[in-house]
């Protein structure tokens, strides 16, 4: 409205108000210092008794609009006016002091020049409006503009009437009501992401929470109101999971209700909203003091391709957070939201703006079941369960409503009911693999194959034709792909479950995670059993696929049979075997070729001798004998028949060993294998050692030694280092046996071979208690036993334990020295080791005769 209109509608304004006010002079005293309900109010009664109905209904109705906005200065000059309605200076400051209000508020002069120049009665107007059925109402003899006034009159009061009825209908704004007992647990467990989110929140005016379904983003949220700054009201709180269907429209409606704020809904039965209806929410945010607006869970209203279903919400958003305004914004989504325009909500490069969610860390999550009914239960058991959850909170809660129902124990045994209350309950989760589109679907369906966190190349394998380019992208800002941001990738354990479940065509999938595996190079000379993860990766998956043959192969040209050992990882060693072989591998079928039957068999004899199970041992090996000798693989007998000949010394039958040793030694020698004569010759050693022949041992030990120099084998050499040290103490030449043990420890540590280690620190200190150290005697013993039981080597830990037990037994500790040797004994019992039995009973009968 251009000034002079603005102008002319104030004198029009004011020339309809000072006849009403001149009427409310009540005993001399303004009516103005009564309140400005009362002044409407006395308009009516009063204008209305002595100018007529419409005229004191006109000045009413203009008050009505006026009063809410009155400033001081405009309450001063009507205070004026109704002194001296007579007073042109009065009548004039008034006009200036409307004229103001309608410059600084067009929506009202709108309201204003519809009231002052309607020329009808307003109680029929009112009717017509409202539908009295009874009103028959003829506007016979009223001219056109007179009807645009009409109708825009009618517009106007349809609107505003719209307007309260919202207001009072619509709830604002319900928190979620949270008991006492998960506020503070979502305290003490989510500090810290508490603390992130409160140093935030004051240097920004968006924060979203992101994160897998029933991680705690609501609650966290929730919990965070609790914490709010001094001077910030109950937040504003709408929750899409109950309003799916919601479009900008209803969410303006919410906003209004909860600001109190009508003029938001301007739009209200008459057009949908848009831009004009968010600039007036704005304006709003912008008047007001600092104030919270949440919205949880974004997830709900957004589509596959991750805009905003309705395309008002996206501008409302965008606005939000683009618009200066006094409000801080909290958004919960599983998804990260798509603007129309390709932007993402939160920008990528404002990492401080988005907050991921993740599982509760392990010491709060086992504190959590210990609290709730799974006390009683080992740690090692917890944290697996924590971990194959990865400290999930609505899963942690379902296994402790599952345990009160049917307790911890029976819970462990079988996990089979959590997992399906799980499925039903985080059907939640699954509502966005709906929304992704086939290309992203199958790519997550692939990756599920992988166990633990990859790089892009490994997910990029997994590609299809159909894959879109952006997948990845997509995967991450759906919560449904988890990165570390230094180039690793892996899938929350639920996600994965759900994914894998899904997949068709798993084996395709898992020979391509081998063929991605296998493609990573290794180091020269491993160290650690990390080192060599990518082969045992490699394994894992061609088991997966069923290639058995394959699997197998992995482990023989990798050599990772032989670094396990050298490492003492034997029950990994037995783990990737038993992954190839049924449950019953000596009696039921095996999808494995001949040769590599033969490989695996001799090889687990191998590992389960190393840990002192010598009858179980012996059985692989006889099968591997007997298949090498069917398919002519003379190298491969030659080593399993050395093998077996070790079993028998390590029993006590050395009769035995001699017999396979010398077979042994025949098949190297004609074969011109030098490794396997210098192993074949070394065993002879062992067994004229046990048969109280050391010189003799010492002898073939040399020849060995000789051996393995020339072909420049350093576990060979280690190994016949410590044969002579343990002889040449036997022989009671304990310089000689500490020197030679002294070499051999320093090849065991730069070959990482912690059991030829072991058995070093066991011969020094068997030459220390000899030489009377006791205390070093004990400190080596004590390390030799660490070792055994960090590598799972139960023959050498019972062995250790009885060796402490005699050197206790020496100094009078018999106490010390009865419970080491029952320690040794119980191990010698489980593992069959006639040695430990027998050198324990007759020790532990000495002890106890003597107490």
């Amino acid at each position: 409205m251009d000034p002079a209109a603005l102008a002319q509608l104030a004198q029009q304004a004011t020339n309809i108000l000072i006849p009403a006010l001149s009427a409310l002079s009540i005993a001399g005293k303004p009516a103005i210092d009564k309140g400005k309900e009362v002044l409407v109010d006395l308009i009516y009664e009063k204008a209305f008794e002595k100018l007529g109905s419409e005229s004191g209904k006109r000045a009413q109705a203009l008050l009505e609009k006026i009063s809410p906005k009155m400033g001081a200065s405009l309450e001063k000059a009507l205070t004026k006016v109704l002194r001296n309605s007579q007073d042109p200076k009065a009548e004039e400051e008034l006009q200036q002091e409307i004229l103001k209000l309608l410059n600084k508020d067009p929506d009202l002069a709108k309201e204003i020049k519809l009231i002052v120049n309607v020329n009808i009665d307003i109680d029929v107007v009112k009717q017509l409006i409202f539908g009295d059925n009874n009103l028959i109402l003829t506007l016979e003899g009223v001219k056109g503009e007179e009807l645009i006034k009409i109708k825009e009159y009618m517009d106007w009061k349809r609107q505003e009437e719209i307007q309260q009825e919202v207001l009072k209908s619509y709830s604002s704004s319900v928190l979620p009501d949270y008991s006492e007992n998960l506020v503070k647990f979502v305290t003490e467990n989510r500090a810290e992401e508490l603390s992130s989110a409160l140093k935030h929140l004051p240097k920004n005016k968006i924060l979203l929470f992101s994160g897998i379904a029933g991680v705690g983003k609501t609650t966290l949220a929730r919990v965070l109101v609790n914490f709010r700054p001094t001077g910030v009201p109950e937040p504003f709180w709408l929750n899409f999971y109950h309003n799916r269907d919601a479009k900008l429209e209803d969410v303006l409606e919410a906003l209004a209700a909860y600001l109190k704020a009508p003029e938001i809904l301007s739009f209200k039965g008459k057009r949908p909203a848009g831009n004009t209806d968010i600039n007036r929410l704005t304006e709003e945010l912008r008047k007001r003091e600092s104030l919270w607006l949440v919205f949880d869970d974004l997830s709900y209203i957004i589509n596959e391709k991750q805009n905003f279903i309705d395309s008002g919400l996206g501008l409302l958003f965008r606005s939000l957070r683009d618009n200066t305004h006094n409000a801080t914004v909290i958004l919960t989504s599983r998804v990260m939201p798509l603007l129309d325009n390709g932007e993402y909500l939160i920008d990528e490069l404002e990492d401080e703006n988005k907050q991921q969610i993740r599982g509760l860390k392990q010491n709060f999550a086992i504190s959590y079941l210990k609290e709730n009914g799974f006390e009683s239960v080992e740690l090692k058991i917890l944290e697996s369960l924590v971990t194959n959850i990865d400290g999930h909170p609505f899963s942690l809660k379902l296994l402790a409503g599952l345990a009160r129902k049917h307790t911890a124990e029976n819970i462990l045994k079988d996990l089979s009911l959590f997992r399906k209350h799980q499925k039903d309950r985080i059907k939640s989760a699954r509502f966005l693999f709906d929304k992704l589109v086939g290309g992203e679907k199958e790519l997550l369906e692939r990756i599920a194959v992988y166990r633990q966190p990859e790089p892009l190349e490994a997910i990029k394998i997994m590609f299809t034709d159909s894959t879109p380019v952006d997948s990845v992208d997509a995967l991450l800002d759906k919560s449904l792909l988890e990165t570390d941001r230094n180039g690793n990738y892996w899938l929350h354990p639920l996600v994965q479950e759900f994914s894998y479940e899904d997949l068709k065509n798993k084996k395709e999938a898992h020979v391509l995670a081998v063929k991605y595996y296998l493609s990573l190079p290794l180091p020269e000379n491993p160290t650690k059993k990390e080192e060599l993860q990518s082969i045992i990766e490699a394994h894992h998956h061609a088991c997966k696929a069923e290639e058995y043959d394959l699997a197998a192969k992995i482990i023989l040209h990798s050599n990772l049979h032989v670094y396990l050992d050298i490492w003492g990882n034997y029950t990994t060693l037995i783990t990737l075997y038993r992954q190839l072989l049924p449950p019953d591998p000596l009696n039921d079928e095996i999808l494995l070729s001949k040769e590599m039957k033969s490989f695996v068999f001799g090889d687990l004899g191998l590992t389960y001798q190393q840990l002192g199970y010598l009858r179980k041992a012996i059985e692989y090996y006889e099968q591997a004998i007997r298949i090498s000798q069917e398919i002519g693989d003379k190298y491969r007998e030659g080593n399993q028949l050395g093998n077996m000949g070790l079993a028998y010394i390590d029993l006590g039958e050395t009769g035995k060993a001699i017999e396979y040793y010398g077979q042994a030694l025949e098949i190297f020698r004609n074969a011109g294998d030098r490794y396997g004569e210098g192993n074949s010759v070394g065993n002879l050693g062992l067994v004229y050692s046990d048969l109280g022949k050391p010189r003799k041992a010492i002898e073939y030990y040399e020849q060995a030694l000789k051996i393995f120099r020339e072909i420049g084998n350093r576990r060979g050499e280690g190994k016949c280092l410590v044969n002579i040290g343990s002889t040449y103490f036997d022989l009671g030449e304990l310089k000689k046996a500490i020197q030679y043990c002294k070499q051999a420890i320093k090849i065991s540590q730069e070959l990482g071979d912690r059991r030829g280690e072991g058995n070093c620190l066991v011969n020094l200190g068997n030459a220390y208690r000899d030489l009377g150290e006791t205390g070093k005697a004990i400190e080596y013993y004590e390390q030799a036993l660490i070792i055994s039981q960090e590598i799972g080597d139960r023959r050498g830990e019972g062995r250790r334990l009885g060796n402490l037990g005699l050197i206790y037994s020496d100094i009078g500790e018999a106490r010390t020295a009865i419970k080491l040797l029952r320690e040794s004994l119980a191990i010698g019992k489980t593992i069959e080791d006639l040695k430990i039995i027998n050198f324990c009973k007759h020790l532990l009968k000495e002890l106890e005769e003597s107490d």
